[in-house]
């Protein structure tokens, strides 16, 4: 039953429990509790399908032996196919990591090469924030060492002195935090998974929460009313609309709900998610360990 069990819990973290979690509307309050929610799910499903394939071959000797199992070829068989296929599965979600980190990194020095080129930096002249004629309003971070903030002169023209200083310090919220790497995690294992068992759900979902961290770094150190303001400018010209307005909303809309309690609830969620798996694919090993001492 344990690879039965393991294998509904893999299916039901990977497909359903990413819309769930896009509902708790309350998670919003701590979205650095959220985020590790979500990173303890992906997790979860990925040691919950890893103990589905571990435990398969015994369970279904068992099955076809009316309970019996020996030793012997039958099992040793199964067990070298599990293996391989769990290894092939973390072969798999490690070169997928490695192969996007490399590209992901290749793509942002080109990209601050042609920034560099734009404005005549010389080496050893490397400034963090590059303003660029463009006509759209733009602002965006390039993660690195060290990283760039890049404004349009749309942008400039469009924010006044105050807002400016927010949109600068919420991009540099984004560099310092790194939230590069945790993009990165979430991508990574979205494309490692198979299409008919991924959701794009976690990454809208994470990238949305990483703009709320940065959104309450940039009101700590700003207020509240240049991000807001700063954010309804932008928000007329952006793709990204959509995003936009659920974080006003939620500037505009602050819970009165204690932050920490929802992020205590969101811990205690990650730890118990977390445990399910493991718990699973441990208990039965203890558990014939034990008999085997007993007996012997």
């Amino acid at each position: 039953m344990t690879a039965l069990v393991l294998t509904a819990l893999a299916l039901l973290l990977s497909l359903f429990a990413p819309v769930l979690l896009r509902r708790a509307r309350w998670l919003r309050r701590s979205p650095a509790a959220a985020i590790v929610l979500w990173q303890a799910v992906a997790l979860a499903a990925v040691l919950a399908a890893l103990g589905a394939l571990l435990a398969a071959p015994e369970e279904i000797l068992r099955t076809l032996h009316g309970g019996e199992i020996t030793f012997g070829p039958a099992l040793i068989a199964g067990a070298a196919a599990a293996f391989l296929l769990a290894g092939a599965v973390i072969v798999r979600l490690a070169v997928v990591t490695i192969r996007l980190a490399v590209h992901t990194r290749r793509r942002r020095k080109r990209h601050v090469g042609m920034l560099d080129l734009l404005q005549g930096a010389e080496e050893g002249d490397r400034h963090q924030l590059h303003v660029l004629a463009a006509r759209l309003p733009l602002a965006y971070c390039v993660p690195g060492s060290p990283g760039r903030i890049v404004l349009t002169d749309a942008a400039l023209d469009l924010l006044d002195e105050h807002e400016t200083e927010a949109v600068i310090a919420h991009e540099r919220a984004h560099l310092a935090m790194r939230h590069d790497l945790v993009t990165e995690a979430f991508t990574a294992l979205h494309a490692a998974f198979p299409r008919w068992v991924r959701s794009r759900l976690a990454l809208e979902e994470v990238g949305r929460l990483l703009e709320m961290l940065a959104d309450d770094a940039t009101v700590r150190s700003q207020g509240a009313a240049p991000v807001r303001s700063a954010l309804e400018k932008l928000a007329a010209t952006s793709e990204d609309g959509e995003n936009i307005r659920v974080r006003l909303a939620r500037l505009h809309s602050p819970s009165t709900a204690a932050p920490r309690a929802a992020a205590a609830a969101a811990y205690v969620l990650a730890v118990a998610v977390l445990a399910v798996p493991t718990l699973a694919v441990v208990t039965p090993w203890l558990r014939s360990a034990m008999n085997a001492l007993v007996l012997g």
